[in-house]
């Protein structure tokens, strides 16, 4: 490539050279045109031809004696050879090269930034990236690589050397992984990872992080009395009113899910939740519930559950 470079350079440097002559021997001091022979210039032309290289600098030629359509046959000659060699250089080499290896270059760069931005801007769910084609119907047709990847997935979460943004990634994927296998909780999926994430929210210094922590647990199928109690606290305690209401939807998800299968958590969700619909000692917080049970139905079914 730097010869190629070299050659471009000489051949510009010989062309200017030469327009220069051109300009200075083509006008006679009295401005006539200076007259020339057809067949002296042809002969004289026809003989730079036959030369493979242009001009060396250490050559001593005269140009006193070349006439007006010599030095203009030369310039053009000169032009011609600049043209061949700019060819040789972008058509040939850098075409069917190193042209094809830079842009490919340029568009893995371009997708590794977009997928890095795709991961930061959602944590949650840039594990989407790198899942193989078949990973559903290989979750559900092996059992074996099923459980492997869950406690993988697991271990990442729980795993506080790595960054929460991989945390959460982790469980993302977790929580997708038994909705594919249709199960809400397991020895994989359980309080203890919940609460993993819960921690995240709560220690984050990173608001986009905290929110969406915080809505992976308020939409988790993982029934604890434990969690409904984080998510009351966060109802009564955190300032940013969209998290308010995140987790009292959360909060509403784990009383609904509780059903018949834990009889004694459903009852202290109910009287949780009515505690927090009739406070009236934080406005926010009663404002917050009353909008998420605008049905009266729905609050007496409450109430029955609350045994009251």
């Amino acid at each position: 490539m730097s010869q190629t470079k070299n050659n471009i350079a000489l051949g510009i440097a010989t062309a200017a050279f030469a327009m220069a002559l051109y300009s200075h021997f083509s006008i006679k001091p009295n401005n006539q045109p200076v007259l020339a022979e057809q067949s002296k210039s042809q002969q004289q032309y026809t003989q730079s031809q036959k030369h493979d290289s242009l001009v060396e600098p250490n050559e001593r030629q005269s140009y006193e004696g070349m006439e007006n359509s010599a030095l203009i046959a030369r310039v053009e000659y000169l032009e011609e050879r600049l043209l061949d060699i700019e060819n040789q250089a972008f058509g040939n080499g850098v075409s069917n090269g190193v042209m094809e290896e830079a842009i490919l270059a340029v568009l893995e760069e371009k997708e590794r930034k977009d997928k890095q931005k795709r991961s930061e801007d959602n944590p949650v769910y840039g594990f989407y990236e790198d899942l193989p084609k078949d990973y559903d119907l290989k979750l559900k047709t092996d059992p074996e690589y099923a459980t492997r990847v869950s406690q993988d997935l697991r271990g990442k979460v729980l795993d506080q050397t790595l960054t929460p943004q991989e945390r959460l990634s982790a469980m993302g994927q977790l929580q997708m992984n038994m909705y594919i296998l249709n199960r809400t909780q397991d020895e994989m999926f359980d309080y203890e990872t919940v609460d993993a994430v819960l921690e995240i929210s709560r220690n984050s210094s990173d608001d986009k992080l905290k929110v969406q922590a915080l809505e992976v647990v308020a939409h988790s199928p993982v029934v604890d009395s434990r969690i409904a109690k984080s998510l009351q606290d966060i109802i009564e305690k955190e300032p940013n009113k969209y998290m308010k209401t995140m987790a009292a939807e959360g909060l509403m998800g784990q009383y609904y899910q509780a059903g018949e299968s834990d009889p004694e958590v459903k009852q202290q969700l109910a009287n949780d939740i009515l505690a927090m619909y009739d406070n009236a000692s934080s406005s926010e917080v009663q404002a917050v519930m009353k909008r998420l049970i605008r049905d009266d139905e729905l609050l007496q079914q409450i109430r029955r559950d609350a045994g009251r």
